[in-house]
């Protein structure tokens, strides 16, 4: 697996995907740089030589801001046709000094139009000068079982394919929901996992002519929350337990209330006594579950941040596993 990290703002909001930030999105553009820099480090610490892409379009204001270099291998800088012309050619050079490569990454229009292939093309002949191999990145951000993704990335496929000889062509997708659509406390929803059917679908339909697709993945959040730093925040939840079963998405909102651990412990009891639950010993994320149910760990049955990392830890493992049975 290759992760696709985000450097989350140092002050402020994060900006949407695809829109370029508010000038200017840093007052301390000194204390912008220190925190770029020990994020960039803390990510290649963890990556420990091996390769991932890295957005910073929270973190750029200028090209000080970007703090790449040969001290950080295997970082690959994500750029895109939204971003201005000084980030696009600072991603090219670090891309250059530390020889991972280039991220490229593009959020389809629904239609695609032209207008977005000839913005990477410009983009391609910008970042020319680096020499080096470029992964387009095609962010359909939520999908759904509306066709409508899968067109859409379809005609991006016909579009962006042909305009260079990518090294990995990655379909970014999600279809986690953000919380349980029915309240806080209702049971646990069930929603079909559409994100899993798009690659093997685009494969089918472009045959030997495109390049070869390989599967993106937001994790266990839904794809607007990939910019978030936390669940918590101006939101009615105070966050959600998640689970990735076979074909479904099991998600339940939690409340901000103070005897939130009853509610995270019921949601936790009826993830453990579903169908799909594959055992504790099948992830750390499962045994957090099991314990959970089971009125074991800590007596509030921790925050936000946990609950997701639990998620995260059971559904890359899942992934992981359905990805080397798959050809």
């Amino acid at each position: 697996m290759t992760p696709l990290w985000t450097v989350p703002p140092r002050v402020g909001r994060e900006r949407t995907p695809g829109s370029r930030a508010p000038h200017p999105p840093d007052p301390d553009p000194v204390a912008l740089g220190l925190h770029t820099h020990r994020a960039l480090n803390r990510i290649a610490r963890v990556q420990r030589g091996r390769p991932a892409w890295v957005d910073t379009r929270h973190v750029e204001s200028e090209p000080r801001s970007l703090r790449f270099g040969p001290t950080l291998p295997a970082l690959r800088p994500v750029t895109g046709i939204e971003r201005p012309a000084w980030q696009q050619v600072a991603c090219a050079e670090a891309a250059r000094a530390e020889g991972g490569g280039l991220g490229l990454r593009i959020r389809p229009a629904a239609p695609p139009d032209e207008s977005q292939a000839e913005g990477v093309r410009r983009l391609l002949e910008r970042t020319a000068f680096a020499g080096c191999p470029v992964d387009l990145l095609l962010d359909l951000g939520a999908v759904d079982e509306h066709p409508g993704a899968y067109d859409t990335a379809l005609h991006a496929l016909n579009l962006l394919g042909p305009l260079h000889p990518w090294r990995t062509v990655v379909l970014l997708a999600g279809s986690f929901p953000r919380a349980h659509p029915h309240g806080p406390v209702a049971p646990l929803a069930e929603t079909h996992r559409a994100d899993r059917d798009l690659v093997g679908r685009l494969r089918r339909t472009a045959g030997g002519h495109a390049p070869r697709i390989v599967p993106g993945d937001y994790g266990a959040h839904d794809a607007a929350s990939a910019d978030r730093v936390s669940d918590t925040g101006e939101d009615p939840f105070r966050g959600a337990l998640r689970y990735t079963a076979a074909h479904a998405f099991l998600v339940g909102g939690v409340p901000a209330e103070p005897d939130h651990h009853v509610t995270v412990r019921a949601l936790a009891r009826q993830i453990v006594t579903a169908p799909d639950f594959r055992g504790a010993e099948y992830s750390a994320g499962d045994r957090w579950l099991r314990s959970c149910a089971d009125g074991r760990g800590l007596a509030g049955t921790g925050h936000p941040d946990v609950w997701i990392c639990v998620g995260h830890i059971q559904h890359l493992t899942h992934t992981a596993r359905e990805l080397r049975r798959s050809p």
